[in-house]
């Protein structure tokens, strides 16, 4: 079988990539929120992202390095020519890795993720290099949407709606930034998400301020073959924060994933944001997994001389 290789496309390879992506288990990390991942900037500017095919095009599999992230995303096709894409995929990312240390003029690590209890998929990656360990980990919370406690009402002179589509994208990206203190966000990245594969617009959430500015977001996105939602990203602007808007915004949204027929949904935070671990924990949020990284230096740092 011929088995080719070549750059992403941006949104004309989105639908293809949603294929293979259906077909992954969750254990895969990111088969539920990759759109939005795929919509950033760097992913979509660069030489960051491949898949490779069969002659008939069919996607065998996927890798992209998330530079937002630090992680390097990877699906491939269970099948006879998965082993030699494997090999072939990760010395894509071990070139590509090189590149960006000569762009950057000094190297770093590249990390990949898993299932804590994934070995499988641990041995993996450690046989390609990744051994490097860090004290950074995420945790994948997860509802099954049985007893959901009633949404709060938003204080007087708030409203709770959804996103106003490409017109609000500039707003949503400076509270975005406010929110998490980056400056990653922008209205571009936010505009594609709009576009991308399973994006619902009612599944786009927003608390409005008295002065019409945004204080707040929560994002989800649903599967319907597997029956799974998550909830990627959420966060509310740091003048707003004690007010309970995080629990709104995520009460609001379960109802909304339970209207569409999802069985589950998963939020896949840092296990060192305490603050959003503890407001899913307090809706009925429960630990499934913890999500560990491993990483991988291609370049050795220049000495002293």
């Amino acid at each position: 079988m011929m088995i080719t290789r070549h750059a992403f496309r941006g949104e004309t390879d989105l639908p293809r990539i949603s294929a293979i992506i259906e077909n992954m288990p969750l254990s895969c990390v990111h088969v539920i929120d990759l759109p939005w991942r795929l919509s950033s900037p760097a992913i979509n500017e660069s030489h960051d992202a491949v898949l490779w095919e069969d002659e008939h095009g069919q996607v065998l599999a996927f890798a992209a390095w998330q530079y937002y992230w630090a992680t390097l995303d990877f699906f491939i096709m269970p099948g006879p020519e998965a082993q030699s894409i494997e090999v072939d995929l990760f010395a894509w990312a071990d070139e590509r890795f090189g590149e960006r240390d000569r762009e950057r003029g000094y190297p770093l690590p590249y990390w990949v993720e898993f299932w804590e209890d994934d070995h499988e998929r641990q041995r993996l990656v450690e046989a390609h290099g990744f051994l490097l360990d860090t004290n950074d980990y995420y945790v994948l919370l997860q509802h099954d949407l049985r007893n959901l406690s009633s949404v709060p009402t938003v204080p007087d002179g708030f409203q709770l709606r959804t996103l106003a589509g490409e017109q609000e994208t500039v707003a949503y990206a400076e509270l975005h930034r406010t929110a998490f203190e980056s400056t990653s966000m922008t209205a571009a990245w936010r505009a594609r998400t709009l576009r991308a594969p399973h994006y619902r617009p009612e599944l786009d959430l927003v608390i409005v301020a008295p002065d019409g500015s945004l204080a707040g977001f929560c994002v989800g996105w649903f599967e319907p073959a597997r029956h799974v939602a998550q909830i990627e990203p959420i966060g509310v602007d740091p003048r707003f924060h004690r007010r309970g808007f995080g629990r709104i915004l995520l009460l609001e949204m379960l109802r909304h994933f339970q209207a569409y027929g999802a069985n589950s949904v998963i939020i896949e935070p840092s296990g060192e944001n305490t603050a959003i671990v503890s407001a899913c924990k307090s809706v009925g949020f429960q630990l499934a997994h913890t999500i560990r990284r491993k990483g991988k230096l291609i370049s050795q740092p220049l000495r002293a001389q």
